[in-house]
């Protein structure tokens, strides 16, 4: 008899190991929530200055070929031909600001090509993460 009682016992879980097990659980979700949160924002102003240099190094090697900067981020994955009838593709997909899902804002200031992220607002101006984030600010060559 003691034997079928102690087999029953070791079955299963009790009540409160449950209990234990399932707050142990909850507490280290909580801590890997806080921990990532807030990471995101950094993430994508990271692939932003990721993006502008890659931006800017297909716009200098387009300048080398046609002797002038493009006229739209498209014309970087669509140029025209080259004087020998050759296309050549310098930025294989577009570059999207991963907060708008849209091309970046390209201008050109004098020479220099500025490249222009609005932040996580998508409105001029801001701070922390919805600052804007342009390419002459982040010590950057300008081609």
């Amino acid at each position: 008899m003691n034997q079928r009682r102690e087999q029953r016992r070791e079955s299963g879980f009790t009540l409160i190991e449950l209990i234990v097990v399932i707050t142990i659980i909850g507490v280290l979700a909580g801590t890997v929530v806080v921990s990532v949160s807030g990471k995101s924002d950094k993430a994508r102003a990271e692939r932003v200055k990721a993006d502008f240099s890659a931006i800017m190094s297909a716009c200098a090697m387009f300048k080398e070929d046609h002797r002038r900067y493009p006229d739209t981020l498209d014309e970087l994955m669509n140029p025209p031909e080259l004087s020998n009838g050759v296309t050549e593709e310098y930025l294989a997909k577009p570059p999207l600001d991963p907060w708008s899902m849209e091309y970046y804002i390209y201008e050109f200031e004098g020479n220099d090509i500025i490249l222009v992220s609005l932040g996580a607002d998508m409105i001029e101006g801001g701070s922390e993460w919805d600052a804007d984030i342009r390419s002459d600010e982040m010590n950057q060559p300008q081609y």
